[in-house]
């Protein structure tokens, strides 16, 4: 029998009830509510209210964030604070100008340092806190197959993941070994259809880009988003697209300081950010020398 079985929202919410007792002998403050603010965080935090549970938001800024995200953020914890929620604002330990040069390569999909370092970082404000996260698997046939209340991840030989990452393997509970924390995805098995209708039915409020035509809102340039949509962020926004010319040209001008070789054709800023940001290269030699220089550092 299963004891959630409803509407989307309410089998949320029951589960988030039914498991803040957990949450509040592993932090007396409740769930730790992780958030962007994009249109996941914005369910999932009204969620989290409407059930009435103890809980608390953080917030990881990256610096690379879209401007009207970050606006919308902090006009959004204000309001958080203003009804008696306690909210984290976490600044990026680091530019990506430094962790390109510190890594001397870019991040790739295969290579994604800077989720690691901007967003999956342990901080004190998070505590023993049990983490709940927007995360939702892909719309697939695997959806309805794999549905299970309460899972556990197994660790890195089952199945890597980032929290903030959608995939079919994502679970509604996961334990990070790694850090040994505790991860709770009340909405993993939303579809893209559910949150907008449940935003639409609430009236949330959603940040102005999605009006825009932006379908997802990470960080600008993520190797995850794919050329077309990197593309179109860095015609949005030209600055952020002169800050990662930088960053590139600060790699390069390291790898030449130690020595590293620098590829042919990507001898400047504007060669390796269009190797880096176009599909033409991937799972050719250029990227295998590049896959297999990762191995050295």
């Amino acid at each position: 029998m299963n004891l959630f079985k409803g509407p989307p929202d309410e089998e949320a919410i029951k589960k988030i009830k039914y498991f803040e007792k957990l949450a509040i002998e592993s932090d007396p403050r409740g769930y730790c509510v992780c958030t962007s603010e994009g249109k996941d965080s914005r369910v999932l935090g009204h969620l989290y209210r409407r059930a009435g549970v103890k809980h608390f938001y953080l917030h990881s800024g990256t610096g690379i964030d879209p401007p009207e995200l970050v606006y919308f953020q902090r006009e959004n914890f204000k309001k958080y604070k203003e009804g008696g929620y306690l909210t984290y604002d976490i600044s990026p330990s680091k530019s990506i100008v430094k962790l390109m040069t510190e890594r001397r390569i870019p991040p790739l999909r295969q290579c994604r340092y800077c989720c690691a370092e901007l967003k999956e970082r342990r901080v004190p404000e998070q505590a023993r806190a049990i983490l709940s996260f927007g995360v939702r698997k892909y719309e697939s046939v695997k959806r309805a197959k794999n549905r299970d209340d309460l899972e556990i991840m197994k660790g890195a030989k089952d199945f890597v993941i980032m929290p903030f990452d959608n995939a079919d393997n994502r679970r509604e509970f996961e334990t990070c070994y790694q850090f040994v924390e505790r991860r709770f995805n009340p909405i993993v098995d939303w579809t893209t259809t559910d949150i907008w209708n449940y935003s639409r039915y609430w009236k949330i409020e959603q940040c102005s880009l999605y009006d825009e035509g932006f379908e997802r809102l990470g960080c600008i340039g993520c190797p995850m988003a794919g050329e077309y949509t990197r593309r179109k962020e860095f015609e949005r926004w030209p600055g952020f697209k002169k800050m990662w010319l930088y960053a590139f040209k600060k790699t390069i001008e390291t790898r030449k300081a130690e020595g590293l070789q620098i590829y042919k054709g990507m001898e400047t800023p504007e060669d390796w950010f269009e190797w880096w940001i176009s599909d033409r290269s991937r799972g050719t030699e250029d990227e295998s020398q590049m896959i297999l220089e990762l191995d050295d550092l």
